[in-house]
């Protein structure tokens, strides 16, 4: 497109060029037919093409919730995703929980996110791992984040906040005579949630204090943003008032973020400027982050509003790192961190394994074939020239890896500053795409003059089937 942009210059620059130049000359030119005969130019420039993107997972997605430059999904098996608009790519965890404690709430926090079960909150923070076991008389309803720390919310309406270190929970609000129904929000320092009884609670943890309130009749859903309570009921969104009464504020449903969803699209929680439409699901749930993008959590599933191509959507399976850790009262693989706590130092960085369906193998990160391996080389050996792209691999621990075969098949897996022959070194991998760089030395053919090194740039992409 810069391409473009230029030639499109020039070429307005040369038809300038030659339009006053026809007018030189022995004759002089009437001022008006000049007037008359000027160019104008309009450059035209490129407008980023936004909109509504699937975003593929390796599974099904449970809840979202977003934080700063960061989006949590929490998917069916346990995994917790998060896309970074900040390194712009994907990382991934999975506890190793048993099967029948499926997860079901996700709250994120600063420096990470926290994942609920009906026995255990796990905490992933500053990268590390932490799981709590939850009083097994009572049943969890919602976590959510309040400051950086993570509260527990339970069905006899009591409540329970981790320390500032997330490693262990202690109660901030006792069991109350109404039992909560879920809808657990926080703005801050302050709480709120649902009551059976059609009430709502705000408890501000700062000062201890608890305050119950009424709600608008058939209220399904209740947010708080900048000290305010809002309420959904019957397709309206309504808000609070300095004497507890209720507002009619627009119409729309709430989103678990300060979006609202309409029916002409997404807008601000006054009801204003939609800022973006045509989303084909009734969401669950909506986030913007730092960027500007916008995510969505449907029966259809997850959504980003966004440019196109700024956003990789299309994920192959992953394979997860699986955290294994020790509670209190349980036994476990993996080292103890103490009673309640997990081993520390444990790494966001989740394996992403990309590869074509096309190869010679059906996973060429599998074993390598027999056959094969008494026609392998050495690295240095190989050129550019020779190699087709089979298979990327992103670890942003252990750095990323591209596989490639040469034309008998032989895998060979190339990092990041690996040197291949002809002055040829490896220098960027991506989602889909080698980029090469070949250093090509010239020089005066009489060995007078002195030599340059010309980079030559190659580009190696995986094909679009395979997971891709």
């Amino acid at each position: 497109m810069y391409r473009d942009f230029r030639m499109l210059k020039m070429t307005a620059l040369t038809v300038a060029f030659f339009l006053l130049a026809g007018g030189c000359g022995e004759k002089p030119v009437d001022q008006s037919q000049a007037e008359s005969t000027a160019v104008n130019v309009t450059i035209l420039e490129h407008t980023p093409v936004a909109g509504w993107l699937d975003v593929a997972l390796p599974s099904d997605a449970v809840d979202m919730e977003g934080a700063g430059s960061d989006v949590w999904i929490l998917t069916a098996d346990g995994a917790v995703m998060r896309w970074s608009t900040g390194t712009r790519d994907w990382s991934a965890v999975k506890t190793d929980l048993p099967l029948e404690e499926s997860v079901f709430d996700l709250a994120a926090i600063e420096g990470g996110a926290a994942v609920l079960s009906h026995s255990t909150i796990t905490v992933f923070k500053d990268d590390q791992v932490t799981g709590i076991v939850l009083s097994q008389d009572k049943v969890p309803c919602g976590v959510s984040a309040v400051d950086s720390r993570v509260a527990v919310l339970y069905a006899d309406g009591s409540v329970d906040i981790t320390n500032q270190e997330c490693t262990e929970l202690e109660t901030a609000v006792e069991a109350a005579e109404k039992s909560a129904s879920g809808s657990f929000r926080s703005d801050g320092s302050m709480l709120a949630w649902m009551n059976t009884d059609g009430s709502a609670s705000r408890f501000d943890v700062s000062e201890s204090l608890l305050v119950e309130t009424t709600l608008p009749d058939s209220t399904t859903d209740i947010y708080m943003s900048q000290g305010n309570l809002y309420a959904e009921s019957g397709g309206f969104i309504y808000i609070q008032n300095d004497q507890n009464g209720w507002d009619e504020l627009s119409a729309g449903l709430i989103t678990g973020s300060d979006l609202l969803y309409t029916a002409d699209g997404i807008t601000g929680m006054d009801g204003g400027e939609i800022i973006a439409a045509g989303l084909s699901d009734q969401p669950e749930r909506i986030c913007e982050l730092d960027d500007g993008t916008i995510w969505s959590i449907s029966n259809g599933g997850i959504a980003v509003w966004t440019e196109i191509g700024s956003v990789e959507t299309r994920l192959p399976e992953a394979d997860m790192q699986m955290i294994r850790y020790r509670v209190a009262g349980q036994t476990g693989g993996g080292a103890s961190g103490g009673s309640g706590v997990a081993s520390a130092n444990v790494s966001f960085g989740g394996v992403f394994r990309i590869y074509e369906s096309v190869s010679s193998r059906p996973d060429p990160f599998s074993e390598f074939p027999l056959s094969s391996r008494d026609l392998r080389r050495s690295v240095g050996d190989l050129t550019i020239e020779e190699l087709h792209l089979v298979g990327i691999t992103l670890d942003p621990t252990g750095g990323d890896q591209a596989m490639v075969e040469d034309a008998n098949g032989v895998a060979y897996v190339l990092k990041e500053g690996t040197v291949l022959r002809n002055n040829t070194h490896i220098a960027e991998i991506t989602g889909n795409e080698v980029i090469v760089v070949q250093e090509v030395t010239v020089g005066a053919e009489d060995g007078l003059g002195g030599t340059t090194s010309i980079p030559t740039i190659f580009s190696m992409r995986l094909h679009e089937e395979g997971g891709l």
